[in-house]
């Protein structure tokens, strides 16, 4: 029988080691780090969120390549200059258990001799988030996949994720997402003084662009503070998801 002190530290543990599912998302945030959008939708593509993926006793998964840059929405250029940089992205964990540890999630790619067929080698924590991604009980569903592939630029991935997750609230709660200056800029990797400049440089032109690709999509606006006889600053920027008819998006 377990004493109490093992009782505590069991329940000490659920609430400091992070869950298998957010492991999984931080690992789609190193290749958002890297601005890194094609490995994020490869990522996507070997979650199984697209496709039923089946890999080897090496870990590897085999791809027609001309049907992976359809699933992708990229070309073949694209998917060719994007790979050995895909193979830099490196990360870092704390697993289940609290131990702490490092890995190149994608380690590997093969073209095969008929230049029709690309291999994709994955390491065992890797091909496990992977997996989990893909069962779809978490925010990464087959819609949701589909908004991410339709995307290309680094900051609309970003944009869309953030959106996944605050869509993904329970009913009771609003789907609304309030960020300082500090927060926009580290969520989107960026160093923007004013939020004049985020919303001229982010904001639009990732509006713009989710509005022609994506289920969901978002409004905003600034929130300003009066200090003293000055005029007002803004604080933060609230973001508000809007569902729209998925039916206008499928291809």
């Amino acid at each position: 029988m377990a004493s109490p002190l093992d009782v505590i530290n069991k329940e000490k543990e659920k609430l400091y080691i992070p869950k298998t599912l957010i492991l999984a998302n931080s690992l789609f945030q190193a290749f958002i780090k890297k601005n890194n959008t094609v490995g994020l939708k490869l990522c996507l593509v070997l979650s199984g969120a697209k496709n039923k993926i089946h890999y080897d006793d090496e870990l590897q998964a085999t791809f027609e390549i001309d049907s992976l840059c359809e699933i992708m929405q990229v070309t073949r250029t694209e998917l060719s200059r994007s790979l050995k940089k895909i193979l830099e992205v490196h990360f870092t964990f704390v697993d289940e258990k609290g131990g702490v540890g490092a890995t190149v999630p994608i380690h590997s790619y093969t073209y095969k001799a008929d230049k029709k067929h690309l291999v994709i080698g994955v390491s065992p924590l890797a091909k496990k988030l992977f997996t989990e991604l893909g069962k779809g009980g978490y925010s990464f569903s087959k819609a949701n996949a589909a908004n991410l592939m339709n995307l290309r630029h680094k900051h609309s991935l970003r944009m869309q994720l953030l959106l996944e997750q605050i869509a993904d609230y329970s009913p009771n709660v609003a789907k609304r997402k309030r960020l300082s200056l500090e927060e926009f800029n580290g969520y989107f990797g960026v160093n923007y003084k004013r939020f004049i400049e985020i919303e001229r440089k982010i904001l639009k032109p990732v509006k713009e662009e989710i509005d022609m690709s994506s289920t969901l999509s978002f409004m905003y606006e600034f929130k300003e503070e009066v200090t003293g006889a000055g005029r007002p600053k803004i604080t933060e920027v609230v973001i508000d998801v809007i569902e729209k008819e998925p039916t206008l998006f499928n291809h």
